[in-house]
């Protein structure tokens, strides 16, 4: 399940990517749903707390990288814009992502630094990748250094998410009522 979650991972990026890129950033985000659809669907006993983490994603990377654009670390070309600052498909790469801290990620659970340090580097190389393909452009030599700094915090903030998320859908189904079952 970890080495499919990571192929569709990658899959879900490169289609996104490169569907902004030729200005058709629907498809993206239609790959994205559709794959988003079918993880939940196999996250049978976490999904409560899986889907609030792609929510908690979704939001912060919205937020994180409307901020990059209003400070003038990145822009977007016109024809990728579906909702701005920050375009819908840029959110589902981030969705895309938050798919992977429960499985192909997992390993990184409770190693904060470890996770900040590594993206610190993926972040700004998936942003320079998107600037190869033409959906995104970095503005300055100090845009790189935001990023990666942005990233150094946000994957910590994530996989920190994730775990409480988990742990309150945990907590709650303990808290059933002796002989109430969870309904599926």
């Amino acid at each position: 399940m970890k080495i499919t979650n990571f192929i569709l991972f990658q899959l879900a990026w490169f289609v996104t990517i490169l569907s902004a890129a030729k200005g058709m950033p629907y498809i993206g985000v239609v790959f994205t749903m559709i794959w988003m659809f079918l993880h939940l669907s196999l996250m049978d006993e976490m999904r409560n707390a899986e889907l609030k983490s792609l929510l908690f994603a979704a939001f912060m990377g919205y937020l994180l990288d409307s901020l990059l654009v209003v400070n003038g670390s990145i822009g977007f070309p016109e024809h990728t814009l579906l909702a701005g600052p920050s375009p819908l498909w840029m959110v589902c790469l981030w969705i895309n992502l938050a798919a992977t801290i429960n499985l192909s990620l997992s390993w990184l659970k409770g190693r904060y630094v470890l996770a900040g340090a590594m993206a610190a580097v993926a972040g700004p190389l998936a942003y320079v990748a998107g600037e190869k393909f033409s959906a995104i452009t970095l503005f300055g030599n100090t845009s790189l250094l935001v990023i990666s700094i942005m990233w150094c915090l946000a994957m910590p903030i994530l996989i920190w998410a994730s775990e409480i998320f988990v742990r309150q859908q945990m907590i709650q189904e303990q808290m059933l009522p002796l002989g109430m079952e969870k309904t599926k």
